[in-house]
């Protein structure tokens, strides 16, 4: 299946250019925008259904109109505008300075209206065209429907996580942990102060350490990230959490749909997005953070934003709502977890010096992955969307009559949520360790036995910030599951955890299940040209995996191909170091999952 791109009547849209150069906006300035806030964007497929939503600033009901296969007339909807609270700014947003941009040049209006509307009694696999006519702007797309587990050839999904957006990415560049170095190439650029990198793209301190800032922005990474994704067609897009830097900061989740569903980009026009809960989901920024003990409102209302802008399919338990769900894509079910609330609440402070571990001693992966609050301080602040995941909790039940279903069902089985249960990197500590941040994604580890039982094909997390691969295979049988952290999409570009505070010590080596590391597994191959640094290949860069499923036929024990490919946007330098344009390549780390019968994994 293939999409193509959304045009925008009322001022044509900026053609989008070549990943291997900067994109430009999606759509014009000025008025090309004027009566959407957030463009038309689509969540919840299916092969009956889809979901169109939309926001303004005005809230007068929008048209919207279908047109395709099988209906005799159009459908038509007039959609009213329903006023949503929770994402108003504060005063502390409308008051915020970022050095290099104009003061509040990135608010818009004051007040946001929902629109969205679930369409239904669409055919299995086939292309429909939709029109929003909002005032005087009339907004042009196309989507298609997914096709049954019985009648499709070949599928492609896009998955990514910890985009992190927020203004300040406009004009920020992260520091770039340093990572392998061929050793048949020059070394890594100095990175010291008043070096040929630091006058162009500048330098910082990380662990003590100076270390190259990324020749990119954050926003420009994201940017040529999408761009890149947009023109492989996906059929639906997987965001495995911490899609904004801070839930609860509504300047985020601005500059989030700027880049998707805006003049930065316009990529969900046309594609599905399948969100999972982050971490950063709960985090205030400059609203108060996590709060306090005596006071979690700002997590009660970073959640409440998650909330406001997606409508995931139902779980059976309404107040966990688009916190966790499944969608089914043809021969795919594709479920989606909230990992942010593990239960007995832990945190680091409750360990001993004493009892701490240390180095790579492992005791369980513990109950909880964040320190940061407990259900009883959420619920005194008055929320009342917490979902436990551990043994015995809803949630926990839900995933099993799910997996359950999906194997009686010969479907194949993926699974993402935030927090990756096997690391490298950053958050790859339990709680009880020294050097854990508060945060580790162990905790998720309790699923691998299900997982494995059921024949899950792939889970996609992030959090970690690193692009890593871990394969996972309790009794030794070949037949495990493969873990991915695809925390690449636009923020940080961290590297593996060392033994020590230093980056010149050991790697730590926590993650026994490791396969591949982008920092570690792709040396970076630097050469002096002309008396200036370039980088020819290799390294760690912003990038998503693609994941591709194809159908096979006239074979008697597999029924289809899983294909996963990391693929990273590779900055090109002209002589004066700048970045003259990126190109997209993969890494060489492409695995090929053969699919049985009954769906499951048979490699």
């Amino acid at each position: 299946m293939r999409h193509k791109r959304s045009t925008l009547v009322a001022a044509s849209l900026a053609a989008l250019i070549l990943p291997v150069a900067l994109a430009a906006p999606a759509t014009g300035a000025g008025e090309s925008q004027e009566h959407f806030r957030i463009l038309p964007f689509l969540q919840s497929p299916s092969a009956s259904e889809i979901r169109v939503t939309w926001f303004t600033e005005n809230g007068e009901p929008g048209r919207l109109t279908i047109s395709g296969p099988g209906l005799n007339r159009n459908l038509t909807y007039d959609v009213a505008g329903e006023l949503q609270p929770a994402l108003a700014y504060t005063d502390a947003e409308r008051s915020q300075q970022i050095p290099g941009l104009e003061q509040g040049s990135w608010l818009l209006g004051a007040d946001s209206y929902k629109h969205t509307e679930l369409i239904d009694g669409l055919r299995p696999g086939h292309r429909y065209e939709y029109t929003v006519q909002q005032g005087e702007s009339t907004f042009q797309g196309r989507f298609e429907t997914a096709p049954t587990a019985d009648d499709w050839q070949h599928l492609r999904l896009i998955a990514m996580s910890d985009s992190e957006t927020e203004p300040r990415g406009r004009v920020q560049k992260r520091e770039w942990a340093p990572g392998a170095v061929a050793d048949d190439g020059d070394a890594r650029p100095s990175a010291e102060p008043g070096s040929a990198w630091d006058q162009v793209h500048g330098t910082t301190t990380l662990s003590g350490t100076r270390v190259l800032r990324y020749p990119l922005t954050e926003d420009e990474g994201l940017r040529r990230n999408l761009a890149a994704v947009e023109q492989r067609s996906p059929d639906a897009v997987l965001f495995a959490g911490d899609l904004v830097q801070g839930g609860g900061y509504q300047p985020g989740w601005d500059e989030f749909f700027r880049h998707t569903a805006g003049p930065g980009g316009d990529l969900l026009t046309s594609v599905p997005i399948l969100p999972a809960f982050g971490n950063w989901e709960s985090f205030g920024a400059v609203n108060g953070g996590y709060g306090t003990p005596s006071d979690r409102t700002p997590v009660v209302r970073s959640r409440a934003k998650f909330h406001a802008y997606f409508d995931g399919p139902g779980n059976g338990t309404p107040q966990h709502q688009d916190n966790y769900y499944r969608v089914d894509y043809g021969p795919l079910t594709i479920l989606t977890l909230d990992s942010n609330n593990g239960e007995p609440d832990d945190s680091a402070a409750r360990y001993a010096p004493e009892e701490k571990l240390t180095g790579r001693q492992f005791t369980g992966p513990g109950t909880d992955t964040q320190e940061n609050f407990t259900r009883e301080e959420y619920e005194s602040a008055g929320g009342t969307d917490l979902s436990d995941y551990n043994p015995g909790s809803q949630q926990w039940n839900w995933v099993e009559r799910q997996l359950i279903d999906a194997r009686a069902n010969g479907q194949i089985v993926l699974v993402q949520f935030h927090h990756v249960p096997y690391s490298s990197g950053e958050h790859g500590l339990p709680m009880n360790h020294v050097l854990t941040s508060g945060q580790g994604g162990t905790p998720m580890r309790v699923y691998h036995p299900l997982f494995e039982q059921y024949g899950v094909a792939a889970v996609i997390s992030g959090h970690s910030e690193m692009f890593e691969r871990s394969f996972v295979d309790s009794n030794g049988d070949g037949l495990g599951v493969s873990y991915y952290d695809v925390g690449v999409s636009g923020d940080g570009l961290r590297g593996i955890r060392r033994e020590g505070a230093s980056l010149d010590s050991a790697p730590l080596g926590y993650n026994p299940f490791s396969q591949w590391t982008a920092d570690q597994s792709e040396p970076e191959r630097w050469a002096v040209v002309d008396g200036m640094p370039k980088l020819l290949a290799g390294g760690k860069h912003y990038g998503h995996l693609e994941i591709n499923v194809n159908r096979l036929r006239g074979d008697r024990e597999r029924t289809a191909q899983i294909r996963l490919t990391p693929v990273h946007l590779f900055p090109v330098l002209d002589e004066d170091l700048d970045v003259a344009r990126t190109e997209r390549r993969t890494y060489h780390d492409g695995i090929v999952i053969d699919i049985d019968r009954e769906g499951r994994p048979i490699r």
